[in-house]
């Protein structure tokens, strides 16, 4: 039976573990340096955000987690497009291959849907890959229509 609950400060080192898994099959050039970085990077991270301004939501089965997702919370002046001035952003929804086709990912997302209500969010937003995309839109996700165009500045 699958279990889901938020994550604690006890299991930050599975949540690296889930995310860099999570990266290897999404970013098929990534170097075992470069996931090495971001782990020793990420727990200094997870030490400081974690249930503060980040929400790690686990699945587990006999003790062992099945998957995850990370669920940003953002709060910033109010605006049209967002008029309580808060909203999230989930990322790295992941579950290991043994456990998927379970409705694992979607009863974790419902839990990010649900919190996310009751902290009055103005909304969700989510970047969603090709085998997600069917799950985000069964659970009334739909595609973001902007006057505004997505722009970055890398260094």
């Amino acid at each position: 039976m699958i279990n889901c609950r938020k994550a604690n400060p006890a299991d930050i080192p599975v949540i690296i573990e889930m995310r860099l898994g999570y990266m290897r099959e999404t970013h098929e050039d990534i170097t075992e340096d470069t996931l090495g970085f971001i782990a020793s990077q990420s727990a200094g991270y997870f030490q400081e955000h974690l249930n503060r301004d980040c929400i790690v939501y686990l699945a587990e089965e006999d003790g062992r987690i099945a998957g995850c997702i990370f669920f940003l919370l953002i709060n910033k002046p109010s605006s049209p497009l967002f008029i309580t001035g808060k909203t999230g952003t989930l990322m790295n929804v992941y579950t290991l291959p043994e456990f998927r086709r379970r409705g694992i990912a979607e009863k974790l997302v419902s839990m990010a849907i649900e919190d996310g209500r009751a902290w009055d969010l103005s909304y969700i937003e989510l970047r969603a890959t090709e085998c997600g995309y069917p799950l985000y839109k069964k659970l009334n996700f739909v595609e973001d229509k902007s006057i505004y165009m997505s722009m970055k500045l890398s260094f």
